[in-house]
């Protein structure tokens, strides 16, 4: 039994209010939860134990995802009172860790192949090794130098752009041995890209980095969630063609959808289950999601509509997010926004860089 610890933990704040009532992990991207991606990764790379570190939001999470019998595997959770660090939450189940182990974060969207990189591991007799990736701007994540032999040799996290030396991130995936446990102490906040790796290097140990192949990318902003879907849609997607309606590009598309006359789809882009798309709206690079309603005339371009949420007569949604189950009215025109969970917006609104939540999220811990 090769074993797999999804660290699963995080609030998420710079995608609230989106997660105010989900934890990041269960954010859906191109209809399915961030975290399903990972799981099946592991499991199709041979990892079928999988130890789920799990805080905020445990309850949503735990219900969610089960016991594994949907992925093939088998899952044991580990609950954080408090934040552990991604170091810190491996300690606390490392008595489950007598070999060689994955450590993955189940909230990027990491849909690699992670048997490769178990492999590539193995062959450099590696203490450790991390799964990497290459960005445009690298400035948010934490950068790697590696030498001809691809060893870690540099290692610099969230630099300024003066400090760059390499467009090769750590994509948050690694696989270690169980003598790494030995670097990190317990019960306390710890972390392997500020503190783990940073110490490695120091003693000059096996460190390792290998460029994954797959699809891999943050969801931390609205704006990376929704190139996360449609990444996933040129992938999986297809061409359709649907009686009196114009699509270009790639499309998914649910079971149960009535798609009017004289509507545009413009891909790539998701559309879930019983989705009503109504006479004259135009979708373009947007993702739909199960059971929204969208009356004539709207036009929806690079945003995310959740589930059960009702967009009115000629509105205008661009570069936004709607949470589920909102009402926004006739002739309303959202522009760089996210809508809560259960808002409304009233008729002919105008709204640019919003943020539309209850009053108590708005003063409390949103």
């Amino acid at each position: 039994m090769k074993r797999a610890v999804i660290l699963a933990g995080g609030v998420g704040k710079r995608l609230r209010p989106l997660t105010e009532y989900r934890p990041k992990p269960l954010i859906p991207v191109a209809g399915k939860p961030c975290i399903d991606y990972v799981m099946r990764a592991l499991v199709k790379g041979g990892f079928d134990q999988h130890i789920i570190t799990t805080g905020y939001l445990s309850d949503t999470l735990i219900k969610r995802i089960g016991d594994g019998n949907n992925y093939g595997s088998s899952i044991l959770y580990s609950f954080e009172a408090e934040p552990a660090g991604t170091a810190g939450a491996v300690k606390k189940v490392s008595h489950f860790l007598d070999s060689t182990f994955v450590v993955a974060s189940g909230d990027v969207l990491a849909d690699i192949d992670i048997g490769a990189l178990y492999d590539y591991h193995k062959k450099k007799k590696a203490l450790a090794t991390m799964a990497l990736t290459k960005v445009k701007d690298p400035t948010d994540f934490g950068i790697v130098g590696l030498d001809k032999d691809d060893r870690i040799t540099r290692f610099l996290e969230k630099p300024k752009k003066e400090e760059v030396f390499s467009n090769l991130i750590n994509a948050g995936i690694y696989v270690l041995e169980p003598e790494i446990l030995d670097y990190i102490p317990a019960n306390q906040m710890y972390d392997f890209s500020k503190q783990v790796f940073p110490r490695l290097l120091e003693d000059k140990k096996a460190l390792y980095g290998c460029i994954v192949e797959g699809v891999w990318r943050d969801i931390g902003k609205p704006h990376d969630l929704l190139q996360a879907s449609l990444d996933i849609v040129e992938r999986e997607g297809e061409k359709i063609t649907l009686d009196k309606v114009k699509t270009k590009g790639k499309i998914m598309m649910g079971k149960n959808c009535a798609i009017e006359k004289g509507v545009k789809i413009i891909g790539p882009a998701y559309i879930g289950d019983d989705v009503y798309i109504s006479a004259g709206s135009v979708i373009e690079r947007s993702c739909i999601y199960n059971n929204v309603f969208i009356d004539r005339d709207a036009n929806i371009e690079n945003s995310i509509i959740l589930d059960g949420s009702k967009v009115g007569w000629r509105t205008q949604i661009s570069d936004s997010v709607i949470s589920r189950n909102c009402q926004i009215e006739e002739d309303v025109t959202l522009i760089s926004s996210i809508v809560g969970d259960n808002m409304s917006v009233k008729i002919h609104s105008r709204l640019e860089h919003a943020n539309v939540v209850p009053p108590t999220l708005t003063n409390g811990s949103g």
